[in-house]
């Protein structure tokens, strides 16, 4: 009889494979947080994905949490395919792409100014939000969530930004509009409040279940908008302000 893991492995493997939605109530729900980051491994293992980057996140038990983010990257101006039926969120954040590798060293953590150190550029960066589980909005349990990379679809990589935003983000302002019509427009949060606290808590993590942080690779620190979501298709404008504006179309 397959495992947890492989039921949840097969299943997004399979979604992701044909874009198609899974249902959660035909899913077991991995037992553990780490279970599900295993789950999460054994798809991109399955696929074939690249860790060409990383979203982090703190989970309500404070555990560290990662999701893979292989692509698809794309360039503003450019178009994003969803699924059919899927439900797509914005979120707009601050990049960074590491220069060097950030190793595993558990009983030596890493410090706010030395994770910076291996960093060489930050970026405006725009998430979208993709779920391979079907009506997941909250109705999915989180190890579940993990599984499927915490929902990511693809990444589009802005304007190259100052690093130093990362300290204060006092003064900025998310906008976002659909075809012309404004969705959302508030001033910039983080829910950490620091954006480096989810990406130094994953670099200090407890357990090494899902892979490395390499030089080359993308990490997003988090969402300064929340998940923001898209009533419809069509041309999206989305906005740091005044830092920086990232158009795409979601189709």
């Amino acid at each position: 009889m397959p495992t947890t893991i492989e039921t949840v492995r097969d299943a997004l493997v399979k979604a992701r494979r044909d874009r198609s939605l899974a249902e959660i109530a035909s899913l077991p729900v991995p037992a553990t947080l780490s279970e599900g980051l295993k789950a999460q491994a054994a798809v991109g293992e399955a696929l074939g994905l690249a860790e060409a980057g990383w979203k982090v996140g703190i989970a309500e038990d404070g555990t560290a949490v990662a999701g893979l983010m292989p692509g698809p990257w794309l360039a503003p101006g450019e178009v994003y395919e969803g699924a059919i039926g899927a439900e797509l969120r914005i979120e707009i954040e601050i990049a960074l792409r590491l220069a060097r590798d950030v190793p595993f060293r558990p009983g030596q953590p890493w410090s706010r100014a030395e994770l910076l150190a291996c960093c060489d550029k930050a970026y405006l960066g725009i998430e979208i939000v993709e779920s391979r589980l079907a009506n997941w909005s909250g109705n999915v349990a989180f190890p579940l969530w993990l599984a499927d990379a915490m929902g990511h679809g693809g990444y589009l990589i802005g304007p190259e930004l100052d690093i130093a935003t990362l300290d204060d983000l006092t003064g900025l302002g998310c906008f976002i509009s659909l075809n012309g019509v404004t969705i959302y427009d508030q001033p910039a949060v983080h829910g950490n409040g620091d954006p480096m606290t989810p990406f130094l808590a994953w670099a200090n993590r407890q357990s090494d279940d899902l892979g490395s942080l390499k030089a080359g690779q993308i990490v997003t620190t988090g969402s300064l908008c929340g998940g923001v979501l898209s009533p419809g298709k069509g041309e999206v404008v989305t906005r740091l302000s005044p830092l920086g504006t990232v158009t795409l179309t979601l189709r």
